[in-house]
């Protein structure tokens, strides 16, 4: 039998999530803030649980994050090829999940280098952490 990477019973998480949206949401965290400090990984986690928590989108982990147009990781299929997970995205989905949020309470975030879309560049960005600048 595999060895479970995080034991969720152990947690008490401020939105429903199981197991799976624990791997799920690290997953994200992983293809999103890979080479970034922790609490950049954190702050990823923390604006999919922030969204879970908002009537203007979706209500469960995996609904948020395969919300179509969502997350560059999804659309270009990141998520899907991460086969090993990292240890520290897993403590950083834990860590979101508990209700440690970096960004207070943002709802988007982009990588500075990357982003083209002209619409979330119009935003008022309330934090950088890292490479990402955060927006409510």
């Amino acid at each position: 039998m595999k060895k479970k990477l995080i034991d969720i019973k152990k947690h008490s998480f401020i939105i429903k999530a199981d197991y799976d949206d624990v791997l799920l949401l690290a997953k994200l965290i992983q293809a999103e803030g890979e080479g970034e400090p922790m609490i950049g990984k954190v702050a990823v986690g923390a604006v999919v649980v922030n969204r879970v928590q908002n009537p203007n989108f979706p209500n469960t982990i995996s609904e948020v994050i395969f919300e179509p147009g969502q997350f560059e990781s999804v659309t270009n299929n990141r998520i899907f090829n991460i086969e090993n997970i990292d240890e520290e995205c897993m403590i950083s989905a834990k860590k979101a999940l508990e209700g440690e949020d970096p960004t207070n309470g943002s709802l988007y975030f982009y990588n500075i280098n990357t982003v083209t879309n002209a619409w979330i560049k119009s935003k008022k960005v309330s934090i950088v952490i890292g490479k990402h600048n955060f927006i409510e």
